[in-house]
C-alpha cells in the first residue's frame, strides 16, 4: 500500500514520532505556564487568550490551533499534512492532561527553585518536542504553515517574519494578560539551539524506521 513516506509502515512510523512529539511539547508549554515567569511568545498569547475566552489553557491552545488551521486551509492548504492534523487537534488536549499530573508533583505553589526548573525543563521539552514532530517531515505545525505562508505573500525573509509574528504575541499576550518575562526571553532563543540538533538527528532515524532510507534529508 502506497509509497515513500505513504506505506503503512512509514505512516505509523512517522505519526507515533510526531504523536511522541506533541506529548513532550505539551510537557514544554504546561511546565512555562505552570512556573508563572513568562513563557514562549506564542504560549504567552494563548495564556492570554485563555483569560479572555474564559477557557483553561489547553482549550486555549486548541482554539488557537485550529484557527490557523482553518486560514492555512483557505490560503495554503499544500502546507498541510497528517503531522498538522495530529498537531492541531491533540496539542491542547494533551496540555489539558498532563496539567494535573504537573501540578501534583510540583504542588500548587512551587517554590522559585522548582519554577526555575520548570522553565528549563520546559525550553528543553519543547525543543526536543518540536523536532521530534518536525523530524516526521509530515508538515507544518499551522502557525508555523502561517509564517511560511505570509512570509512568502509579504516576500520577507521567514526569520524577519518570525520576529514580526513573535512580537505580535508578545503585545498579544501583554493585551489579554499572558505572563511575559523572562521565560519569554529564554523560550524566544533557547528552544531554537534545541530544535536544530534534534531535528538533524532524528529525521534520518524516522526514515530508517521508516523503510524509507533513500530519502534523503537536508540538515536545517
Amino acid at each position: 500500500m502506497g509509497k515513500g513516506k505513504y506505506t503503512t509502515r512509514s505512516i505509523l512510523v512517522r505519526c507515533i514520532v510526531i504523536l511522541v512529539g506533541v506529548v513532550i511539547t505539551a510537557y514544554g508549554a504546561e511546565a512555562f505556564v505552570l512556573a508563572r515567569l513568562g513563557s514562549d511568545p506564542v504560549t504567552a498569547f494563548v495564556q492570554g487568550l485563555g483569560n479572555v475566552l474564559h477557557l483553561d489553557f489547553g482549550s486555549a491552545m486548541n482554539v488557537f490551533n485550529i484557527v490557523f488551521f482553518v486560514i492555512i486551509l483557505i490560503f495554503n492548504r499544500k502546507t498541510i499534512g497528517i503531522g498538522t492534523v495530529l498537531y492541531t487537534f491533540t496539542l491542547g488536549t494533551f496540555c489539558t492532561i498532563l496539567d494535573p499530573w504537573i501540578v501534583a508533583i510540583i504542588t500548587p505553589e512551587p517554590t522559585m527553585v522548582t519554577r526555575v526548573i520548570l522553565i528549563v525543563t520546559g525550553t528543553i521539552a519543547l525543543g526536543i518536542g518540536l523536532g521530534f514532530y518536525q523530524s516526521a517531515e509530515f508538515g507544518c505545525g499551522p502557525s508555523d504553515a502561517f509564517n511560511q505562508t505570509m512570509a512568502k505573500k509579504l516576500k520577507l525573509q521567514l526569520r524577519w517574519w518570525r520576529i514580526i509574528f513573535d512580537a505580535i504575541m508578545v503585545v498579544g499576550a501583554l493585551v489579554m494578560g499572558g505572563v511575559v518575562h523572562v521565560g519569554t526571553l529564554v523560550g524566544m532563543f533557547l528552544v531554537g539551539p534545541v530544535l536544530g540538533p534534534v531535528l538533524n538527528t532524528m529525521a534520518p532515524i524516522v526514515n530508517k524506521w521508516s523503510g524509507n532510507e533513500d530519502i534523503a534529508f537536508e540538515e536545517k
